[in-house]
């Protein structure tokens, strides 16, 4: 048995068992110097455009909603939305089924949201760098990284609180760590798409 196994939070089990990826994603965005021009902060906002559409079936997916009552309140694509629409622009185009539906076990589902939810815990530190580089604001091109403000790490917590209480099987522990590690896999198959 590893040390992750002895942790005894799920969420930090979470953490230390996608850690590698994690770490990738991050190092591999920020060498593309994501808010070096308009040009890139609009191949950064592309591609999370692409995940987040990727993912929106979490967001009334009715297991997680009977844990989280404002799982609906925690999309983004609608603030993202508005950034393209800042910029004059059409969204981008999606040529890959979601690999998350309604109907995706409620383990798998949990996984996959405490990645997408952690993304935003640094969103913030991202919105100020932009912000500082750009011409843009939290009310006009960078609504997606201002996000709700204050709320963010109390949101944060209500999730990983969840994820730490919830009974599961053996089975279910493994599809959780499953789910936040395809998340990331899915992620990264979208980088290479937009950084090809």
């Amino acid at each position: 048995m590893n040390s992750v196994s002895h942790l005894s939070s799920r969420a930090l089990r979470l953490k230390a068992g996608t850690a590698d990826l994690h770490s990738h994603v991050d190092t591999s965005i920020m060498a593309k110097d994501p808010f070096a021009s308009v040009q890139s902060y609009l191949q950064f906002l592309t591609l999370q455009y692409l995940f987040l559409k990727d993912v929106e079936a979490l967001y009334t997916h009715p297991q997680l909603a009977e844990h989280l009552d404002d799982l609906n309140e925690r999309r983004r694509l609608d603030a993202l939305e508005l950034d393209f629409a800042d910029f004059d622009l059409c969204l981008p185009d999606i040529a890959v089924k979601p690999l998350i539906t309604a109907k995706t076990d409620f383990a798998t589902a949990l996984g996959w949201l405490y990645v997408v939810e952690g993304s935003k815990v640094g969103a913030a530190m991202l919105g100020r760098q932009v912000q500082a580089r750009l011409p843009v604001s939290g009310d006009k091109g960078a609504r997606y990284l201002a996000g709700p403000g204050a709320g963010r790490g109390s949101a944060w917590r209500h999730l990983v609180q969840v994820i730490d209480d919830v009974v599961f099987s053996e089975t279910q522990e493994q599809a959780i760590l499953k789910g936040a590690r395809s998340a990331f896999s899915r992620f990264q198959q979208y980088q290479a798409q937009v950084y090809a």
